[in-house]
């Protein structure tokens, strides 16, 4: 798949790790957002399935983007995106069976896989940071509208 120059660069990064074979997911609060939680979030967690010590793959790959690379887990694509590659989760199982269940959605002409709101929820209970605390309550709520929206026989309330 040829990587149209004129896509936003993270949509570049995604088509390039597709073109290459290397398996991803979107996770964090990027992957909520995508879900329709709404929550800011600085930046895009891109958890690869590759083993830690493969790594330069994906690093050889962003400079090719013409991304800044920072560390061996964080670059920043040519819009200055910031971007955090993990190569494990907390709380979570493994990534091929995390990937298993992946949500597959549209994103600008790719269909990318993302971590679904019941693990990120999961996954950020297990890291127990402060700000993980308010994103739980947000996609907690999300996933209960999901959840009623899904019961039969259940009619909107008219205005």
């Amino acid at each position: 798949m040829a990587i149209d120059p004129k896509s936003s660069p993270i949509v570049q990064l995604f088509a390039a790790l597709q073109a290459e074979g290397i398996e991803f997911m979107v996770a964090g609060m990027s992957a909520a957002n995508l879900q329709g939680v709404l929550a800011s979030t600085v930046d895009v967690d891109v958890w690869i399935g590759l083993s830690a010590r493969q790594y330069i793959r994906v690093i050889n790959l962003c400079r090719e983007l013409k991304a800044s690379v920072q560390s061996s887990n964080k670059v920043f694509l040519s819009d200055e995106t910031p971007v955090d590659f993990i190569y494990e989760v907390g709380g979570l199982q493994l990534f091929k069976k995390e990937y298993a269940h992946a949500q597959w959605l549209s994103f600008h002409g790719l269909k990318i896989p993302v971590l679904s709101l019941k693990q990120i929820c999961k996954s950020k209970g297990a890291i127990g940071r402060d700000k993980d605390k308010l994103h739980i309550l947000l996609i907690r709520q999300v996933l209960k509208l999901e959840k009623a929206a899904k019961r039969p026989g259940r009619k909107p309330k008219s205005r």
